[in-house]
């Protein structure tokens, strides 16, 4: 009912990697990634999830699929977004544990063995947290950490510092996740927020290999692409933006509040307020600015109101290789996975 597989008989480890526009990182990524997961003893798959790539992209998967029924590949008939494209990933995966890791390599693959041992302890949810960054411009790296950091502190609920979407979660926490509806989608806060036991591992993130550094997974430019992540974060899992609204307008109350009395002992004394036209002016312009500013946040809480009653689905297939006939996309509720089209 919720568009997960039955998974008794899947293998104990599903990688899946979302991609878009990748063809030159799917080779490298194929051979390091077998290397890496044929050294566990364990059963594996691979799952790709692609967002509707306009390059060579899917005729590479196709040949991997040919040669390598591990790896499976679900094409979606458009690109629905990054977050979208590891929530499809989640939900056909079979996998025991299931692990999340992004096709340019730049976090490092050999940390998923470290994320099963965990999980072998008793951790549901194993993450990334990347201590260092590598290979990309200085200004880059600070505009993101800054971004983080307002985050965390914008939400109403914790989250850890500097994690990512690089991850190890339970298949019980990923039946979990699959019954969060919501289209305007965080994962990684969406998988804190589930709670169970939870471990965040630290690491150096490595640069890009192939690609444009600029650009996120799912062609969306650099800064577009964290404003949004921002957006979604905030407006997600926070009330303080009108919290804080609300507080500015109490203490803008309590200044005026204050003025009366000024104002009755300067006229006491037979004073005046010396006249101010250009004064004036600004007060009038700045409250003008806090109350428009005010009602698009007010508007921003709204329309991803509206955006949810909707219940489009997240996402739609065009087409799957080398899925089980278990696996395979079903008819599930509003706001989640629909069949291939």
């Amino acid at each position: 009912m919720n568009g997960a597989p039955d998974s008794n008989d899947g293998p104990v480890l599903t990688v899946v990697v979302p991609v878009y526009n990748e063809e030159q990182a799917l080779p490298l990524a194929r051979e390091e990634l077998n290397k890496l997961l044929q050294g566990f003893g364990r059963t594996y798959e691979v799952l790709v999830t692609d967002n509707g790539s306009t390059d060579g992209t899917e005729k590479i998967m196709q040949d991997i699929t040919r040669q390598d029924p591990q790896w499976k590949y679900v094409r979606l008939s458009r690109n629905f977004g990054y977050q979208n494209s590891i929530t499809a990933g989640m939900t056909l995966a079979r996998g025991q544990a299931i692990v999340v890791i992004d096709v340019d390599l730049q976090d490092p693959p050999e940390m998923i063995a470290d994320f099963l041992k965990h999980w072998d302890e008793g951790y549901e949810i194993v993450y990334g947290v990347r201590s260092r960054r590598t290979g990309e411009p200085a200004w880059r790296i600070a505009i993101t950490m800054w971004a983080m950091r307002a985050i965390r502190w914008l939400s109403d609920h914790p989250m850890p510092a500097h994690s990512g979407d690089f991850r190890l979660i339970s298949r019980r926490v990923r039946d979990a996740f699959i019954q969060l509806p919501e289209s305007n989608r965080y994962v990684r806060g969406m998988i804190h927020w589930l709670g169970f036991k939870q471990l965040g591992i630290p690491y150096v993130r490595r640069g890009r290999q192939f690609g444009q550094e600029g650009r996120l997974v799912g062609g969306t430019g650099f800064i577009a692409g964290l404003v949004s992540v921002m957006a979604n974060a905030v407006f997600g899992f926070s009330l303080k933006p009108l919290r804080l609204f609300s507080a500015f307008g109490a203490l803008v109350l309590l200044f005026t509040l204050a003025l009366v009395p000024v104002q009755i002992v300067l006229l006491m004394f037979g004073k005046h307020a010396p006249p101010g036209f250009m004064t004036l002016l600004f007060l009038l312009l700045l409250n003008l600015s806090v109350i428009s500013l005010s009602a698009g946040l007010l508007g921003e809480y709204l329309g991803r109101t509206y955006a949810e009653v909707k219940r489009r689905p997240l996402w739609l297939v065009d087409y799957t290789l080398n899925l089980a006939e278990n696996q395979k996309p079903t008819v599930t509720p509003p706001g989640q996975a629909q069949p291939p089209v």
